[in-house]
């Protein structure tokens, strides 16, 4: 017992202000290959030790923090090629990226509480809250992520772990034997050529999850940031053109994928209550990109329903640079340059 409390004493966490929300993603370094997209290849992924993806230099430095789900962390893209890297190369605006596997828009709350304001000198002046896919899929099923599970509501005993330095070893061990977390994506290749059906989905079964589920966490997370007096912007999520597809604002899915309905009508919802719920913060605070009806993408752009490829997540990078330059505010009457445009 006296040689476990030492133990815990030198090496755990008992007296930091900052404790990762899972170890399991902090201070990861892999290479594995993906065959979900041509060409086939490497992947490099990496974690710096706050859970960071794509950072390149100091915290206090990172001028927009990026959040959301496997579409935001881009597991099976390599470290180079992210969205987030294409902004920063466009724009230069130093990104840091805050992705985790699942999240839905609780996730984004204990990730913004718990995780990022948490950071020591994490001070980025915007947050992009890439969100609305895994809300989708939770009105079909209700199971949560674990990381959408506030940590300040856990039993004690999983608080705790989270300081211990024996569990944390027993986790890295774990980690390094199994190898990088296998994530649930497959590749996908619908026919060239789809037949489109124009949907009729009752939306009385979707709406009560948006009006007091949905925007009320939405109103929840600006209200986080507005408090810190951080900009906000919520960017609507997109899907594999050759499966669904908006017009008009009309849902139409490919004739034989109709298990997709319900969540392709409720992605266009939670789209729209996205801008809607952005919009009633005013344009000080908050900043709707919409990315789903403005940027053309092409079968090749994703692997599967919602994740992207190297060439999505390229035209989502510059699409986002786009718009944060055009959103920018003028500076002696002179266009900003693509040089730190973000509000």
């Amino acid at each position: 017992m006296v040689l476990t409390i030492g133990l815990e004493l030198a090496f755990g966490n008992w007296f930091e202000t900052f404790v990762p929300p899972q170890s399991a993603i902090v201070n990861r370094s892999y290479k594995y290959r993906q065959e979900l997209y041509h060409p086939y290849g490497d992947v490099l992924y990496s974690r710096d030790k706050y859970g960071l993806r794509g950072t390149h230099e100091m915290v206090s430095e990172i001028e927009l923090a990026t959040v959301g789900g496997s579409t935001t962390d881009q597991h099976y893209i390599t470290e180079g090629q992210t969205w987030q890297d294409v902004l920063r190369t466009v724009t230069g605006v130093r990104v840091a990226n805050a992705g985790v596997d699942g999240m839905t828009s609780f996730g984004h709350l204990v990730a913004v509480s718990e995780w990022l304001h948490e950071i020591p000198n994490f001070a980025p002046r915007s947050y992009l809250h890439y969100i609305g896919v895994n809300d989708a899929a939770l009105i079909q099923e209700s199971r949560q992520h674990d990381f959408d599970r506030s940590g300040r509501l856990n039993p004690w005993l999983l608080s705790l772990s989270k300081r211990s330095a024996l569990v944390g070893a027993v986790q890295k061990l774990w980690i390094r034997s199994t190898g990088p977390r296998a994530v649930a994506h497959g590749a996908i290749t619908p026919p060239p050529y789809a037949t489109f059906v124009k949907l009729d989905i009752d939306q009385d079964t979707i709406e009560p999850f948006i009006e007091s589920v949905y925007k009320t966490n939405l109103r929840k997370l600006i209200q986080l940031h507005r408090r810190r007096n951080e900009r906000v912007i919520f960017v609507s999520q997109v899907a594999h053109p050759s499966l669904i597809q908006w017009k008009n604002g009309e849902t139409f899915v490919a004739a034989d994928s109709g298990h997709l309905g319900k969540f392709a009508v409720a992605l266009s919802m939670i789209n729209i209550a996205t801008e809607r719920t952005c919009r009633e913060s005013g344009a000080d605070l908050c900043r709707f990109y919409d990315l789903a009806t403005k940027v053309r993408f092409e079968a090749h752009d994703f692997y599967d329903l919602v994740h992207t490829t190297p060439s999505g997540a390229q035209k989502i990078g510059a699409f986002l640079a786009e718009e944060a330059c055009n959103h920018a505010p003028a500076r002696d009457d002179v266009r900003p340059t693509l040089t730190h445009c973000l509000p």
